[in-house]
């Protein structure tokens, strides 16, 4: 249970955050393919990119990306956050007397933290035979 209320918790973020990450990409990517000084600048700060793109694309352009930004962050956080709920729930986090141990808490959150980014460099690391680079794990995103 642990895994699946981290995952829709971190989801729940993301439909905040994600409009932010859409003007963030967009303002780093305005004239990146253009010398200093001979593009337009359409944002000229944050505040000017979110009403330009609202007005522009429409306000769902705002939560472009938001699908695989949604999966991303239900499997890592679902990972991450319900390996370390695992842990404490297990009473692996505590010390003989019952309170937290810094150490224990700081090393399964490392562990957790470790186990997620392992799940997430194999699914980033798969790519077509052509270009594949060692060994292919095929693991189906479901």
């Amino acid at each position: 249970m642990d895994f699946l209320l981290s995952g829709v918790a971190a989801c729940g973020a993301c439909l905040f955050t994600n409009p932010l990450e859409v003007v963030k990409t967009r303002m780093q990517l305005q004239g990146e393919l253009r010398a200093p000084g001979t593009y337009t600048r359409h944002y000229r700060n944050v505040f000017h990119a979110f009403y330009t793109i609202g007005r522009v694309d429409g306000l769902a352009a705002l939560q472009r990306g938001l699908s695989p930004a949604l999966f991303y962050q239900f499997g890592f956080n679902g990972i991450r956050l319900g390996t370390y709920g695992m842990a404490e729930s297990e009473g692996y986090i505590h010390n003989r007397d019952g309170r937290i141990s810094p150490l224990r808490a700081t090393l399964a959150g490392a562990l957790a933290g470790a186990a997620s980014a392992i799940v997430k460099t194999h699914l980033q690391a798969q790519s077509a035979s052509e270009i594949a680079v060692g060994h292919q794990y095929r693991h189906e995103v479901s």
